[in-house]
């Protein structure tokens, strides 16, 4: 009897531990370039799918760990578009939800970004076809709310042939998140020459928070990983942390990481979704991995588990 009471108390001392992590990966398939946001107490998320014949897995689920597939964004290409269908980034504007995302232009082969509306984070999306064209480069697009002001932003000069630096852009919506007002202007600049791109931003006490993703991104020598800047205004100037970057792959089981976004739950935590390559496991492609971040005494964010990626998470 007794060996049979220390083996129950065993078991339910794993299972009360086990409930206080998220194992990564959270969506153990190709998912590169994950968007997410939460409604209600449903989160929801969706993924690059290059020149596949539908468009941006769609995902959903009650508590981070486990995502149920629902489709697609796009059962079948927009009439614009010639493919490379990159960075989807899902937004809740009123009752609606806005799917941003990154394709080719057929008319010239640029790269853009377009938009599709749907009637919830459920419906099907209707597309409303480009919106942003930049340069010859417009992709990794985050919309960002400023006390009711939706700003749309982007990596830009990419591709220039000049090569000037990237830069991430800024533009001003309006208030269905359907048009560009205004000019764009410049966040951050790529003065390091190492990457900037897919950038997302939050709004934390005194300051703007942007976290962006620098190096090696698909190869299968990726390197990639998350850096932060922060400014007092929208506008900027942002600041460079000096301890760049906040997050990359731990040389164990994750290789590199990075472009994701962050999501805070209904008590304030916060968690990025991002893509990884996991070590010896290219060919499976960029898996979704979730790590929890805090911003720290010195008002720079930090990862919970440190600034190398971890296969668990606390929740």
């Amino acid at each position: 009897m007794k060996k049979l009471f220390l083996s129950f108390a065993t078991v339910a001392l794993f299972a009360c531990c086990s409930t206080t992590y998220i194992a990564n990966p959270v969506i153990d398939k190709d998912a590169p370039d994950p968007t997410i946001i939460r409604v209600g107490k449903t989160y929801y998320a969706a993924a690059t799918s290059g020149n596949n014949p539908q468009c941006y897995a769609r995902y959903k689920s009650t508590d981070l760990q486990t995502w149920t597939p629902m489709g697609y964004v796009f059962d079948k290409w927009p009439e614009w578009t010639a493919g490379a269908f990159w960075a989807p980034e899902l937004v809740k504007v009123g009752d609606k939800v806005l799917c941003y995302y990154t394709a080719l232009q057929k008319a010239d082969r640029t790269s853009c970004i377009g938009v599709a509306v749907a009637d919830g984070p459920e419906g099907q999306f209707v597309d409303h076809g480009p919106i942003v064209k930049t340069t010859n480069e417009a992709i990794d697009s985050y919309v960002f709310n400023d006390n009711g002001q939706l700003w749309i932003t982007w990596k830009a000069y990419g591709l220039d042939p000049s090569r000037r630096p990237i830069e991430i852009l800024a533009q001003r919506l309006s208030p269905d998140g359907l048009s560009l007002m205004g000019e764009p202007i410049s966040l951050i600049t790529d003065t390091e020459r190492i990457g900037c791109e897919g950038q997302c931003i939050i709004k934390e006490g005194d300051y703007y928070y942007l976290l962006y993703s620098i190096r090696d991104c698909c190869s299968p020598q990726s390197d990639y990983a998350v850096s932060v800047a922060r400014s007092k205004k929208f506008e900027g100037p942002y600041e460079k942390y000096a301890g760049n970057p906040i997050l990359e792959g731990n040389a164990e089981d994750i290789q590199s990481c990075g472009h994701g976004t962050l999501v805070k739950k209904s008590k304030g935590e916060y968690y990025y979704l991002c893509h990884a390559y996991y070590m010896g496991k290219y060919k499976e492609g960029r898996k979704a991995i979730l790590q929890k971040m805090k911003i720290g005494k010195d008002l720079w964010p930090y990862f919970v588990n440190g600034p190398k990626a971890s296969a668990k998470v606390q929740k």
